[in-house]
């Protein structure tokens, strides 16, 4: 009988992703009066309802908004709008066009705005460049590891060990019983790699990343022992499956929600389809590097920013304060699935995901990997590296050095 991580892993790959056009987006050159263009990274179901209620509290604005379609794409069309001179009044930063788009002038400087009060500094860091702010994140976003709690029950577990060998003992006594172990999006970085990259961190008290951004450490210091780490625990032990490279997140929810998977790496904005399906679960941190502790992957979330040629700064600001209202933050944080960054409102969180925003998010004990150059390539050499170790053709060490030449080769 075919067991039933391999009918999760044949079905996924099986599955044909379904491509909706994103709508056409102004031009803020274009428009005229108070209009307000708007190119959102946040999808329709999050924004339509903030946007609805932004145009009933400021009837003499009309917002124009369109919709990328992940994070590739929406960078790229953002890019292209820019360059052609049809920026969007209002977009957002991410972490893969944060750098370009701050060094290029293309955004406006919004230091000392008053719609930027209630926003603590720490989560507008990533949104600053020589003391100027240009980017305002309201929400701030984790991932950890869900689990189904019947299928750990099945094998005499309760939840999510912390340690990288109890891991790993787990895993295979999900193998044993033909489940899946653990999943996560194949077409991204890591999730599971950068949890154990930011414990490692924490372990040494420095944060390496920003060494290297500096000039002061390399990808071979910093990295090495948590690609070995993960290798090790998810790799070597089977835990992560080899064949789950070809996975989307679509597909890997859709394994976890059949029962097929006992465990993935998701955040808030999988809870709602989680729970409509039924299962039992629960939330963990990613298992510590071994001597550390635990953690999540996480940051502020991308950030509304303002085009620097804007023709519409009153009615775009009048947007940015509306967003970190009580109203604002209410609509767009349940929808999204994430939570407040800002003591402008409190956000009502999954009781499952509430003890890892409480004990590790606002803790400070998150980490994810924003590149202060070359955004996209450095992205892809990551991804390329770590699907190198899962299909056993690249060591750790070689996959550090490896990010070392690519890093060397980028702008």
């Amino acid at each position: 009988m075919q067991s039933r991580m391999n009918k999760a892993i044949v079905a996924a790959l099986g599955a044909v992703a379904l491509i909706v056009p994103m709508a056409a987006c102004g031009s803020s050159s274009a428009d005229s009066g108070n209009s307000l263009t708007v190119y959102s990274y946040y999808n329709k179901a999050t924004m339509d309802p903030v946007v609805a209620a932004f145009e009933k509290a400021n009837p003499d604005i009309k917002v124009q908004i369109s919709y990328g379609q992940g994070d590739s794409e929406y960078n790229s069309t953002l890019q292209t709008r820019i360059a052609g001179n049809q920026a969007p009044d209002v977009f957002n930063l991410n972490g893969n066009n944060r750098a370009d788009l701050m060094n290029n002038g293309a955004v406006a400087d919004i230091t000392g705005a008053g719609y930027l009060k209630g926003i603590d500094e720490t989560y507008l860091t990533d949104y600053t460049k020589d003391g100027k702010i240009y980017g305002m994140p309201i929400s701030g976003w984790l991932a950890g590891v869900v689990y189904n709690k019947d299928l750990l029950k099945e094998v005499g577990y309760d939840s999510v060990p912390d340690n990288l060998d109890d891991f790993a003992a787990l895993a295979k006594k999900l193998k044993d019983k033909g489940i899946t172990p653990f999943l996560e999006n194949g077409q991204e970085m890591s999730g599971s790699l950068i949890g154990l990259l930011g414990s490692y961190y924490a372990s040494t008290g420095t944060d390496g990343d920003k060494e290297i951004y500096a000039g002061k450490s390399t990808f071979a210091d910093q990295w090495t022992k948590a690609f070995e780490a993960w290798n090790d625990g998810f790799i070597k032990s089977g835990a992560l499956p080899q064949e789950a490279t070809g996975l989307n997140a679509d597909q890997v929810k859709q394994s976890f929600i059949n029962g097929e998977a006992a465990m993935y790496r998701t955040g808030g904005w999988d809870v709602a389809d989680i729970k409509a399906a039924g299962v039992n679960y629960g939330f963990s941190p990613f298992p510590e590097y071994p001597g550390s502790e635990p953690y999540v992957d996480g940051g502020a979330d991308p950030a509304f920013a303002i085009s620097a040629k804007t023709k519409h700064k009153d009615a775009a600001e009048k947007f940015l304060t509306f967003m970190n209202s009580e109203e604002g933050l209410k609509l767009f944080t349940t929808a999204y699935g994430s939570a407040s960054v800002s003591s402008n409102y409190t956000s009502d969180i999954d009781e499952q995901l509430k003890p890892l925003y409480d004990d590790y998010f606002f803790k400070g004990k998150f980490h994810w990997v924003s590149f202060e150059k070359g955004s996209t390539a450095m992205s892809a050499e990551v991804i390329a590296q770590q699907q190198g170790i899962q299909g056993g053709t690249t060591t750790p060490t070689d996959a550090a050095k490896n990010l070392d030449a690519k890093w060397s080769s980028v702008q």
